[in-house]
């Protein structure tokens, strides 16, 4: 066997696009996490080359670390399926699922700022969900089929492993969605579909990336959770949570969804102010307004306004959405004297609106909004 499998971008280029698009990791105490410590080393001192392992390994950790600022590196497909090309030798094959079943228990909310939590007062309240998880199940998914094309023991068990992992993270997800759910928290229900959604989303597309067939388990159990309540046997999955999670993540809101707020912030990739402090990465939407207020106390001169105008044009390409007016709304609260900045917003009586509703009464719409939906969508199935 061949111990090399086709490689995609070249290890210090996508070192730079890391620095470019999260400059704070290369920046000791900031960010505390392996990925980020094993690319500050390569920073440091790259090899002239990386064996296979060190590059998965860079990749993922490259990954992990800009997937969720404006300008994600490109190495999904990397890490998901192609450097795992047949015929990778066992060991190193072992080493790289070994280490995305490592990855599950690395810190991830300090590299988001789309982290929601459970309910409060319950075991859940602290625990965190975010996309991160999603971005896992998707290394896992790709580790998991993989190792299906070797026999030894060793890849057998670590497989079941991967699967194990997947039940506990998946079975995490619907019992943080159903601490929220009794506890009639509509915000956090709402918060927690978009991660759920998503991340399940995510694994339903590497599962059809491999082609599974339908009686292997992982697409058996963990298949289309979002998409259908039910098994083939009509059993109720989770008792409904993640199904109900996904639509709730579709339903429509004050003209908006959940879905239609939490897009790819492709009008934000451009102001590059927002690339300079970790606070600053977008948060879920559309409750903007406490990020608003950041940018408006962190940002100064040329790159606030660049931020002032990128929303704004956010907001005209996307005149159904909530979340950037939100944000305008807290930035002109706090630098009054740039209001003229978004007035052009004002001719349309949906962002009029947004612009001027109180962060509570906003807020409040859409808790009680979900909370309808949570008692509706049920009846759906």
């Amino acid at each position: 066997m061949s111990n090399q499998a086709p490689r995609g971008i070249a290890p210090e280029l996508l070192v730079s696009q890391v620095r470019n698009t999260a400059p704070y990791v290369f920046d000791e105490g900031v960010i505390e996490t392996p990925p980020a410590t094993f690319v500050r080393e390569l920073d440091r001192a790259m090899p002239a080359t990386l064996s296979h392992f060190e590059y998965f390994r860079l990749c993922l950790g490259a990954h992990y670390l800009t997937c969720a600022t404006p300008v994600p590196t490109d190495v999904d497909n990397q890490i998901r399926r192609k450097l795992w090309a047949p015929g990778l030798p066992l060991v190193t094959a072992l080493e790289m699922g070994r280490l995305v079943l490592e990855s599950r228990d690395w810190d991830f909310t300090v590299l988001t700022s789309r982290s929601s939590y459970g309910a409060k007062g319950t075991e859940w309240e602290h625990v965190a969900l975010n996309g991160h998880a999603g971005e896992w199940f998707t290394v896992a998914a790709g580790a998991y089929a993989a190792l299906g094309q070797y026999r030894a023991a060793d890849a057998k068990t670590l497989r079941a492993s991967l699967l194990d992992a997947i039940a506990r993270e998946t079975e995490r997800h619907s019992q943080i969605f159903g601490s929220l759910w009794r506890a009639k928290d509509g915000l956090g229900a709402l918060l927690a579909s978009v991660s759920i959604a998503h991340n399940f989303g995510d694994l339903d597309r590497v599962v059809d990336m491999w082609d599974l067939p339908i009686t292997d388990p992982l697409r058996r159990d963990f298949y289309n959770l979002t998409i259908t309540p039910f098994d083939p046997e009509r059993n109720l999955r989770h008792m409904g949570r993640l199904w109900t999670a996904g639509e709730l993540y579709k339903s429509v809101i004050d003209g908006s969804s959940m879905a239609l707020e939490n897009h790819r912030h492709f009008a934000l990739r451009k102001p590059r102010g927002l690339r300079a402090r970790p606070e600053l990465r977008v948060p879920l939407g559309p409750f903007f307004d406490e990020w608003g207020g950041r940018v408006a106390t962190m940002l100064e001169g040329e790159s606030l306004l660049e931020t002032i105008d990128a929303l704004v044009s956010g907001c005209e390409r996307m005149p159904a959405t909530a979340g950037y007016a939100r944000a305008l709304h807290a930035i002109r609260g706090a630098r009054p004297e740039l209001r003229e900045r978004s007035d052009a917003l004002t001719k349309s009586p949906h962002f009029r609106a947004l612009l001027e509703m109180p962060r509570e009464t906003f807020e409040a719409r859409w808790h009680d909004a979900a909370l309808a939906l949570l008692d509706e969508i049920p009846g759906r199935a």
